[in-house]
């Protein structure tokens, strides 16, 4: 069952073009890894958000998400743990609702148990 990883990122106001630098690094090596199905990173529209970016991961499931966390992940963000403070959680979908045709009309929905 596919899973969604979401990690939430906090730091130092001035280091967004650092923070972005190593994220690509670290997506690289993630993106290399099986079960990876895509990513989403958003950033914040408004200076006062609790974090500065949040970033989406879809994984093929818990246990490749998990894998792809090795040794060599920890070596690339040990160090820089230290400034960019993150958040993360597996999480499954429960819930999704979509709307039909434009948008303005009936929607659809889907509750997983």
């Amino acid at each position: 069952m596919a899973v969604t990883f979401i990690n939430c990122f906090e730091f130092p106001v001035g280091r967004e073009d650092e923070f972005f630098e190593l994220f690509k690094r670290v997506n690289a090596y993630m993106r290399s890894k099986p079960g990876y199905l895509g990513h989403k990173m958003h950033r914040a529209l408004t200076a006062d958000a609790s974090f500065r970016f949040i970033n989406v991961v879809q994984w093929a499931s818990a246990e490749h998400c998990l894998a792809a966390h090795d040794e060599g992940f920890r070596s690339m963000v040990s160090e820089p743990a230290k400034v960019f403070q993150f958040r993360p959680g597996l999480y499954e979908v429960v819930h999704e609702r979509e709307a039909e045709g434009d948008g303005a009309g009936a929607a659809s929905e889907r509750l997983s148990a």
